[in-house]
């Protein structure tokens, strides 16, 4: 589980007998509590831009929507984020057609640079380019490819884009192209997972998100998302003076598979509201981390890792729930927590209600009496 945090706002001490922690106490004894701070989970996206010759507006359409209806709702959120680009830089002045109608240029605030065209990236905070040139059908091979390789053209990296990515980051990716990959998706996903398993889960259970922008025929309104609940489409779509190859049968399995949207290409005209969709649906599923260091106490004050408890508050309540405490992550049940590595981590139920609560308030509590549930 990702790390959220170390505890230590605020302390209090209950003088009395330990009634904060839900526990009874002896006189001489006081119950410690220490609230702990919660942080959403970080999200790394990989966003990842066909550079084939048809690309040219929507190419362009990213580069004028990528700082303003992407970025910026991401930085309002408060969301930890990162955006890996994998896709060609454009170095020259954007011309009706050649090499920089199909590439693209990120600037200031998002990136480092000042402003487009630039002789080269400028990485930032937020973030990453590696810049390859992606064709019409290799998105698959070249993710897979520039995972652990350099950066040969602008030398931003040594071993990889794998080298922006965070452990504890959920990672979402992010394609646009207007035709289908000639890997298949299991292949893809096999290859993905087998790199680093922490980072993308297992074939049988990737824990990445695919959101695919691609040939697919419209909804109404025509920017609206596919869910992954519906079907694959193959009817393709049109509008904007758009030509699709296809409706991208593979990236929408794999949308599907992983939780992710599926919107059509041809609304270029539209990608404020597609990318504002999609931030909103990065923002949405960074979920609260389920787990955070154990508190420092005061000096002088000893630790009992057996009288650690948690008191949960729901947003806008005064009243608590208090968890207990279980030996191992093998016995836990509802209401509970376990400790390992000097690390609190909560159980999955009490994860879940932790989670959907975004105004949640959880105190560590050193109690007087152990907290250990007795079966």
């Amino acid at each position: 589980m990702p790390n959220a945090g170390s505890g230590g706002g605020r302390t209090s001490i209950d003088p009395g007998n330990g009634a904060a922690g839900g526990w009874s106490s002896s006189s001489t004894c006081a119950t410690v509590s220490v609230t702990a701070t919660l942080i959403k989970q970080p999200v790394d996206i990989i966003l990842v831009l066909d550079n084939s010759g048809s690309m040219a507006d929507e190419l362009d359409a990213v580069e004028r929507n990528i700082n303003l209806n992407f970025a910026n709702i991401l930085a309002q959120s408060g969301v930890d984020y990162r955006v890996i680009l994998l896709s060609r830089h454009r170095r020259e002045v954007r011309a009706p057609s050649g090499e920089s109608s199909t590439s693209i240029c990120v600037a200031s605030p998002l990136s480092g640079l000042a402003s487009c065209p630039g002789a080269t990236p400028v990485n930032s905070e937020r973030f990453f380019h590696y810049s390859i040139k992606i064709e019409s059908e290799d998105s698959f091979d070249r993710i897979l490819a520039t995972y652990a390789a350099a950066d040969t053209k602008f030398h931003l990296t040594t071993v990889g884009w794998s080298e922006w990515l965070r452990p504890a980051a959920k990672k979402v990716f992010l394609e646009m192209t207007d035709d289908d990959a000639q890997l298949s998706v299991d292949t893809f996903v096999r290859e993905l997972t087998r790199l680093v398993p922490a980072n993308f889960g297992t074939a049988d259970h990737p824990s990445f998100v695919f959101h695919s922008i691609i040939g697919i025929g419209q909804k109404s309104p025509a920017s609206a998302p596919y869910a992954p609940d519906e079907p694959i489409q193959m009817a393709t779509c049109s509008g904007g003076g758009d030509t699709v190859a296809n409706a991208g049968v593979g990236y929408q399995e794999l949308s599907r598979r992983t939780g992710g949207l599926r919107f059509p290409i041809c609304e270029f005209s539209s990608y404020d509201t597609v990318f504002r969709t999609i931030a909103s649906d990065v923002v949405s599923s960074s979920r609260l981390a389920c787990d955070f260091a154990m508190p420092t106490l005061a000096d002088g004050q000893t630790l009992d890792l057996s009288k650690v408890a948690v008191a949960y508050t729901p947003g806008g309540m005064a009243i608590s729930t208090q968890f207990g405490q279980v030996l191992t992550s093998a016995a836990c049940q509802a209401d509970a927590f376990y400790i390992e590595s000097n690390h609190i981590y909560l159980c999955p139920e009490a994860c879940t209600a932790v989670e959907a609560d975004d105004s949640a308030k959880l105190d560590v509590l050193f109690t007087c009496d152990s907290t250990i549930i007795v079966k």
